[in-house]
């Protein structure tokens, strides 16, 4: 099976996940059930019971005392703001929040990454009912979000990946619409924006004093702050190969770019047939 390109003797890494799905079900599970119920991923140890008021949309909720809470390990489709329309299913996301939530008393229990807040200055933590239900694995269960690795909070993000890629194999929620299929990047147009899941061949490897760059056959470049480097194992392993990468694609002054900080958006999949045309 081919391997993902991850920092070794780190259990919290992400182990290699999507190409899976891409070419063989069979290999995804080999010789275990699966694993997508309510009781995976369960806390270790939790720090503060709070209480929600307001869900702003499937990741985002306000408490009582006025914090905002950002859930660490996935992302839902974004709410509407300003000039960004609402994206599919994000009604739906929030609403299977708020349900969770009108259920549970509004009470979480909230487990702590390595870092607790964000650059918005939201509180970050992995958050559970009082029954011990992971609210992560209930969205992803769905397909109504998406895994999301931000180093250092890497926490469970292995179970994570195992809970979305069941709901993707099954094509639940998000993963039967056209923007979450896996799609090759010689032919993204250049008006590409957002989320996407993209696969290519890496057709060359530059490095500038603070950021490697990974160029992938068409206009796609990802780039690799080298802060983030510690999480990876050497990247220039990955020249010639195929991979399959995953985050928002913004305009860069030559194509597209895409920001990589973790191992869980960048999977070798070398050897596996690249799918459309």
């Amino acid at each position: 099976m081919p391997a993902a390109v991850f920092n070794k003797g780190a259990p919290d890494r992400v182990a290699p996940f999507v190409f899976c799905l891409l070419f063989t079900s069979i290999l995804l599970f080999a010789g275990s059930p699966r694993q997508a119920n309510a009781a995976a991923c369960q806390a270790t140890k939790t720090g503060e019971r709070v209480q929600v008021v307001y869900v702003y949309d499937g990741d985002t909720v306000k408490l009582n005392d006025g914090r905002r809470l950002r859930l660490i390990g996935i992302n839902t489709p974004e709410i509407s703001d300003k000039d960004q329309p609402t994206r599919p299913l994000a009604d739906a996301a929030r609403a299977a929040l708020q349900h969770l939530l009108d259920t549970h008393n509004r009470i979480l229990l909230l487990q702590y990454g390595q870092q607790d807040h964000d650059h918005y200055g939201r509180l970050l933590a992995h958050a559970f009912l009082e029954d011990g239900d992971n609210v992560a694995v209930r969205l992803l269960q769905q397909g109504l979000a998406t895994t999301l690795v931000v180093p250092p909070n890497n926490w469970a993000a292995d179970c994570y990946q195992r809970i979305e890629n069941e709901a993707r194999l099954d094509r639940k929620g998000l993963w039967a619409l056209p923007d979450y299929q896996s799609q090759p990047a010689r032919t993204l147009p250049l008006s590409s924006r957002g989320f996407r899941i993209v696969q290519g061949q890496v057709s060359g490897i530059r490095t500038t004093r603070d950021t490697v760059w990974i160029d992938i056959e068409g206009p796609l470049v990802l780039q690799v702050s080298k802060k983030d480097l510690v999480n990876f194992d050497s990247l220039e392993n990955l020249a010639g190969q195929q991979v399959e990468v995953r985050g928002w694609i913004k305009q860069d002054r030559n194509g597209l770019r895409m920001k990589i900080q973790h191992p869980a958006a960048l999977v070798a999949i070398t050897g596996a047939p690249q799918q459309g045309n």
